[in-house]
């Protein structure tokens, strides 16, 4: 391993430590944090690797995986988009309020 290398993983690993002390940081599940971290970069980085390799061989082939990739990512935008509204959307007036307090058989309406 080179100077270099040795250099940043120090420093990644100084950020790590840092990052786990932090209020709101991963803390006690810093270390699986950190395996997420490295396997999410080992898969993006393979990604590319094969997707380099497919858009040589078969441009054609890639160009349909891209836009299959956009149109599952407009289908969860619109998901979550449709999800957000209702969460933060008012209560509906159909729904009946109920005084869990209140004497027995009272009603709110």
């Amino acid at each position: 391993m080179s100077t270099e290398q040795q250099q940043a993983e120090q420093a990644e690993q100084a950020q790590r430590e840092r990052r786990a002390q932090e209020p709101g940081g991963a803390g006690e599940f810093a270390p699986l944090v950190e395996e997420v971290r490295k396997f999410a970069a080992a898969l993006g980085g393979k990604a590319v690797e094969i997707g380099g390799r497919l858009r040589e061989s078969n441009p054609e082939v890639y160009g349909h995986l891209a836009a299959a990739g956009g149109e599952l990512l407009a289908a969860y935008r619109a998901a979550v988009t449709g999800h957000e509204r209702r969460w933060s959307a008012p209560q509906h007036a159909e729904a009946e309020r109920v005084d869990l307090d209140g004497a027995p058989g009272a009603s709110d309406k």
